[in-house]
């Protein structure tokens, strides 16, 4: 019995020994985490260009590891694990490697990777940062030259429209350089003539000088974003010497015109067979805002039998407009004189509302006080149109001729308070004389009988 306690006690105490052995500081400083090194992404940077995705393989070195692993930080900061298997030594360590298909729903951005490595004494990290870039589809569409056939020297007009199909589906593509490239009948390859960048809706529209035979077509070379793309061609026939014309009488109307108004241009179309009108035809109206340089189109319109046309604009500024007339198969090309259009910008209205003048009547020398309330329109209701000035007018009986009186400011609320003194029997009337940003408006005229 003596013998087993004794035994018991020196396997407690060997015990305890190892423990404080396990747990002594010293010892616990001499064993290192896993160093993890050569941390890998590849390819780099990522980009994905179809719905098929990009395969991207991420991978370290390290000694000692029982497992590993990788974490992938979006841009926005959320995360997503990537788990890690053994791929063999490279120069005497252990190599790790994961991978991940990133597709069309993985953010373009900065992105990083933390690769981790475990071991009985505790976890090794080491990151690196990557990009992710999104490429995506594009489309010439449309793309057509016209007139066709057109005569040698004339004017022939390039239009089509680029479109991306980014997130959201396929949508215009602005603010791209377009190309626009032609290869004469007979020539081996394209060659780049003109340039455009696209507008809001992705469109865009050249004008340049046909002068021969040949393919036209359109080329988008691409970005960091988007993938480049060529239009299909259209051929266009260049053929000689036809009969001339002009544009006479060319106007645009109303000038001067407020922002959003309809614009109405008009003129005769005549071709130099007798000078007669010209009819059937297309006439296209092309404006160029005050300090551009170019001109763009706006609308299209046909001539009637007498060569007359009328096309219609919204005024959105002031600038020049100038009609165009591309050519047919038997008459050239011309342009109109250009007419400029002052736009003035839209202005609201206003209304004085509930103006009395008081008391009714009044004695001779007694200040009569007019009263009422100054309102604009704000595009959804008339609302008080705040530290504005009004002014009093009056108009003796019988007399023909408003006097003014005097100038007072609206309150807060639109509200205003105009009194002066009495001496005749007459109307009182309260007059905004407009701005900038408002129009004229009056009160109602209150007439006030004076008693002596």
């Amino acid at each position: 019995m003596f013998q087993r306690m004794r035994a018991v006690v020196v396997a407690m105490a060997m015990s305890a020994g190892t423990l404080a052995l396990v747990s002594s500081p010293a010892s616990a400083t001499a064993v290192a985490a896993p160093e993890v090194t050569s941390v890998d992404v590849g390819p780099s940077p990522v980009v994905v260009e179809d719905k098929d995705g990009r395969p991207v393989t991420f991978s370290f070195l390290v000694d000692g590891a029982t497992s590993g692993g990788f974490t992938l930080k979006r841009p926005d900061g959320s995360t997503v694990d990537v788990e890690a298997k053994k791929a063999g030594e490279v120069g005497g360590k252990q190599k790790w490697e994961g991978t991940r298909t990133f597709g069309r729903a993985d953010a373009a951005g900065t992105w990083n990777v933390t690769a981790k490595a475990t071991s009985v004494v505790g976890t090794g990290k080491a990151d690196k940062d990557f990009q992710v870039r999104q490429v995506w589809e594009t489309d010439l569409a449309g793309f057509g030259a016209s007139p066709e056939p057109v005569s040698q020297g004339g004017r022939l007009w390039l239009r089509g429209r680029l479109l991306v199909n980014g997130a959201g589906g396929w949508r215009p593509y602005a603010d791209q350089k377009v190309s626009i490239a032609f290869r004469a009948y007979g020539a081996a390859g394209y060659e780049r003539v003109a340039s455009d960048r696209t507008d809001r809706g992705g469109r865009f529209a050249l004008g340049v000088k046909a002068l021969g035979t040949g393919w036209w077509r359109a080329e988008y070379d691409g970005s960091d974003v988007a993938h480049k793309t060529v239009s299909d061609s259209d051929r266009v026939d260049v053929r000689a010497t036809r009969a001339h014309s002009r544009i006479t009488g060319f106007r645009v109307a109303p000038n001067p015109a407020t922002e959003g108004a309809r614009l109405v241009a008009s003129g005769r179309l005549e071709a130099s067979r007798g000078w007669g009108g010209y009819g059937g035809q297309r006439i296209d109206l092309l404006f160029r805002a005050d300090g551009s340089q170019r001109w763009r189109y706006v609308s299209s319109g046909r001539t009637d039998r007498g060569g007359r046309f009328r096309i219609g604009a919204e005024a959105e500024r002031s600038g020049w407009y100038r009609a165009e007339y591309d050519g047919s198969r038997h008459v050239r090309g011309t342009s109109g004189p250009a007419v400029h259009v002052k736009v003035a910008r839209y202005t609201a209205s206003t209304r004085i509302v509930r103006s009395d003048s008081s008391p009714e009547p009044v004695r001779y020398g007694r200040y009569v006080t007019s009263r009422g309330v100054l309102q604009i329109w704000n595009g959804h209701g008339y609302e008080g149109y705040a530290h504005q000035k009004v002014a009093l007018y009056f108009k003796r009986a019988g007399g023909a001729k408003w006097e003014y009186v005097k100038t007072v400011a609206t309150g807060g609320s639109g509200a205003f308070r105009a009194q002066a003194k009495a001496w005749r029997s007459g109307e009182w009337r309260v007059v905004f004389p407009g701005n900038d940003e408002a129009r004229a408006s009056s009160g109602k005229a209150d007439f006030v009988k004076v008693r002596k």
